[in-house]
């Protein structure tokens, strides 16, 4: 399992975003992707994720090519995007089990029962998206994180309207993740995550 650009390049709106994008992850090692709001970071993880195609260049899957291994790519693939993803109209067990399904993954009761307790959402489990805070939904998303299987992980800004106790929380689960061998590819627009030692390669433009 490994995944791999070289010479990758991206535009939007007729401008180039970044360009000689090169890299490798291989088990137990993460990617964190810095710069500024509108720089291009959520571009190069939807296409790092098989969701969009760059200019120019090739990411490689276990040594195969997308768009050829984007299945296999995506079937080892755990995405969180910028937007939390969650439902007004599901409370946040239910947003858990939603996000879940939605990948083709489920939970047992004790799993889903530990990803709140981690999180801090047990005392919320049963109230609405409607209901809940930025931060709470943000939690709610990022539950999927303590159950899924997947090992590859693509995390936009995750501890974006993270209180400080439960960022230490998600840092310490990503920390688990990639000391299991797993992989990560995380966004952030401040320096979170270059004081946490992680094994970290770093890509940072404005």
């Amino acid at each position: 399992m490994s995944l791999q650009a070289q010479g990758l390049a991206l535009g939007r709106g007729g401008r180039w975003l970044v360009r000689d994008i090169a890299f490798e992850l291989a088990p137990g090692t993460g990617l964190l992707v810095q710069g500024g709001n509108g720089c291009g970071k959520s571009t190069l993880l939807r296409t790092l994720c098989g969701l969009r195609r760059p200019q120019a260049g090739t990411i490689r899957w276990s040594g195969r090519p997308l768009p050829d291994a984007v299945r296999d790519l995506q079937a080892n693939l755990a995405y969180l995007g910028h937007a939390d993803a969650t439902s007004a109209d599901l409370d946040a067990e239910e947003n858990v089990r939603s996000l879940l399904a939605l990948a083709g993954e489920s939970c047992t009761g004790g799993e889903l029962d530990a990803a709140l307790h981690a999180l801090g959402l047990s005392p919320h489990r049963h109230v609405r998206g409607r209901a809940l805070s930025h931060g709470l939904r943000r939690r709610a998303a990022l539950a999927r994180f303590w159950i899924t299987r997947r090992p590859l992980w693509v995390l936009d800004e995750p501890l974006a309207g993270l209180d400080t106790a439960t960022t230490h929380v998600v840092v310490d689960r990503v920390r688990a993740h990639l000391r299991s061998g797993g992989c990560a590819v995380l966004s952030c627009h401040t320096d979170t995550w270059t004081r946490t030692e992680l094994p970290l390669h770093r890509l940072h433009w404005s």
